[in-house]
């Protein structure tokens, strides 16, 4: 009867392989960080503190899998916020300034609930269908 509200099948589909794709990416490149960081850890050129930087090197991947993946306003915002954190988990893990977590957590706290704010009052609010 209302066959026209429907979605079409395709639209799921792509969908699909796009997210699988990012996935895929994500996790292939973080296998490589990780052998690399502990092969290097192995050979002595990294000592075992630092691969702790691996972290950050894994969110600013996943921020430039979803940037170039899924094109758009929103996409990038959300790849610009990762790639945020992640320079902000190198500043915190090598003490850059003298900023360490202990100090400025709040400041991640902020940022974090502003995001979800602007999530829910900019995407999620104009997604939503007139109810008339």
């Amino acid at each position: 009867m209302f066959d026209h509200s429907r979605p079409r099948p395709h639209v799921h589909i792509v969908h699909l392989r796009v997210h699988r794709t990012v996935r895929r990416a994500f996790v292939g490149g973080a296998l490589v960080l990780s052998g690399l960081g502990v092969l290097l850890k192995n050979q002595g050129l990294l000592a075992g503190i630092d691969l702790w930087l691996i972290v950050p090197a894994l969110i600013g991947l996943s921020g430039v899998a979803r940037l170039v993946s899924a094109p758009g306003a929103v996409n990038a915002v959300r790849a610009v916020l990762r790639l945020a954190l992640a320079a902000y988990l190198v500043v915190v893990i090598e003490h850059i300034g003298g900023w360490t977590f202990a100090a400025t957590w709040p400041v991640l706290l902020i940022g974090v609930g502003t995001s979800m704010l602007g999530y829910e009052l900019l995407v999620r609010r104009s997604a939503k269908e007139q109810n008339w």
